[in-house]
């Protein structure tokens, strides 16, 4: 093989390797063209609460904690009430990191007095009063002291649902006691 024919050869190689390449020059630029998808709009946002509805809020909370003997973290009401006084709503509230409703009715007796707040938890149970409801009732039934944990502060629950305390006599001996959550106001029946 001679010079020539290899040179020719590899000349041949490299236009057929460079074929197989495809280069992009840039052009003039050009304006991005708009994209047939609707670009995301803001949303409003949501409506300022008013002072009513803060000053209830923070009440509220107050109730649940001097009631229910409970660390409530937050109380959050809807902005849209227009009078607290008057009209029935829900509330939101955490406490013990559990979250549950609060119904509020303002006027649901005509006879109440002017500053008196009427609301009822939704599914929350309060456990240090429901270990107390179970003692005292060990108590009268069976007169045994007992000791009764259900292990924390709160629960939410929801009708029909069951779980277990425990109980535990003088002597150390430790029994289930199970529980039946029976509505939404934390009425529950117990059993040994």
């Amino acid at each position: 093989m001679t010079l020539l024919h290899a040179l020719k050869s590899s000349a041949c190689c490299l236009a057929i390797f460079l074929a197989s390449c495809q280069v992009t020059t840039p052009t003039a630029t050009q304006p991005p063209t708009p994209s047939p998808l609707p670009s995301p709009s803001l949303k409003p946002s949501p409506p300022a609460k008013s002072n009513a509805v803060i000053t209830f809020e923070k009440r509220l909370r107050g109730e649940l904690i001097k009631t229910a003997g409970i660390t409530v973290q937050t109380v959050n009401c809807p902005t849209q009430v227009v009078n607290v006084e008057t009209q029935p709503f829900t509330c939101i509230a955490t406490a013990e990191g559990k979250t549950f409703n609060v119904a509020i009715n303002p006027k649901a007796d005509t006879k109440q007095a002017k500053n008196e707040l009427r609301w009822n938890t939704q599914g929350l149970l309060v456990l240090p009063k429901l270990e107390k409801t179970i003692q005292q009732g060990i108590q009268q039934q069976f007169r045994l002291d007992v000791k009764t944990s259900c292990g924390g502060k709160v629960r939410v629950a929801k009708p029909g649902e069951t779980f277990q305390c425990q109980v535990t006599d003088s002597r150390g001996q430790t029994k289930p006691v199970t529980v039946r959550v029976d509505d939404e106001q934390g009425n529950v029946t117990w059993r040994l």
